[in-house]
């Protein structure tokens, strides 16, 4: 019976070994390295200060943990603030400056919410969502009055502006508010300027036709084209807020149940759907055609 050589078992050996440490090595870096994710970030309520102090800080944490390699924005918002919708807005574009963002309209995106929308790489919608309304509303100012017990030190120090120049302010926001639109769709867009400044909501598959959003397409698609667009794959979602209160654990944390002070409630304490403030709102407020409260 022929014996092997000790020099070939020995040749055997190392080969093994060689294959075997990368391999090991491979292994043991990879417990430490954390596994790619796309991070989730919810704006489903109307858009108010309270809400653009939390959607900021999510986009930074996201923008900050390189384990998050792309953000999906889900949408059911009927607007808000022109104040924090612009402030969310600008957030949003400096994310995409370095990871892809894909918007989820899952119900509603209408004025201020569509707003933000345009602020991402690509917008996916539930078959039922409407989307549009873009415009500006606003509640003109009182006249010049003289209050007996008020000093001011001239005619419009309580009230900021001259009604026709209130006006004139309304009419720029909406201005801005178009440039955004032809900006964020920019060649897909369909309709022409006057179409859009009507304040049309569509339903999704209309808005596809428009060109106001991209696909009519589940939750799991937009996560799939995000992941798709940060060239990822083996990923993990996470729900930023849990893990921006898990860093923030010592914080009062808010919770979601909280009285809403952003509208005004009905005899019963239902929400009217009008802002509690006057002033000027991206926002759609549904029967706007009946009686304000």
């Amino acid at each position: 019976m022929k014996k092997s050589s000790p020099t070939k078992t020995t040749n055997n050996g190392v080969e093994i070994l060689i294959f075997l440490i990368p391999l090991i090595l491979g292994i043991f870096a990879a417990c430490f390295v954390p596994r790619p994710a796309i991070g989730i970030i919810q704006i489903r309520d109307e858009i108010d200060t309270k809400m653009s102090i939390r959607v900021i800080k999510e986009i930074e944490y996201a923008r900050s943990h390189p384990e998050i390699k792309a953000v999906v924005l889900i949408i059911d918002s009927p607007g808000g603030t022109i104040n924090d919708t612009e402030l969310i807005y600008l957030e949003l574009l400096k994310l995409r400056e370095t990871k892809p963002v894909v918007a989820m309209v899952e119900g509603l995106s209408a004025s201020g919410s569509f707003y933000l929308s345009m602020g991402t790489d690509y917008v996916v919608s539930n078959p039922s969502a409407r989307i549009g309304n873009v415009g500006v509303i606003g509640t003109l100012p009182s006249s010049p009055m003289v209050l007996e017990e008020t000093i001011s030190t001239g005619p419009y120090k309580l009230f900021g502006n001259q009604r026709e120049n209130y006006t004139r302010y309304i009419e720029l926001i909406k201005e801005s508010f178009y440039q955004v639109v032809a900006l964020g769709r920019g060649e897909h867009l369909k309709l022409s300027k006057q179409e859009i400044l009507r304040g049309e909501l569509y339903p999704a598959s209309e808005a596809v036709k428009a060109g106001l959003i991209d696909e009519v397409a589940p939750q799991s698609s937009a996560v799939e084209k995000a992941a798709r667009m940060a060239h990822i794959a083996h990923y993990k979602t996470i729900e930023i807020s849990a893990a921006v209160a898990k860093e923030n654990s010592s914080e009062s944390s808010e919770t979601s149940s909280a009285e809403s002070s952003f509208f005004l409630l009905d005899e019963n304490g239902i929400s009217t759907g009008y802002p509690r403030e006057s002033g000027i709102y991206l926002l759609y407020i549904p029967d706007y055609g009946s009686e304000i409260p």
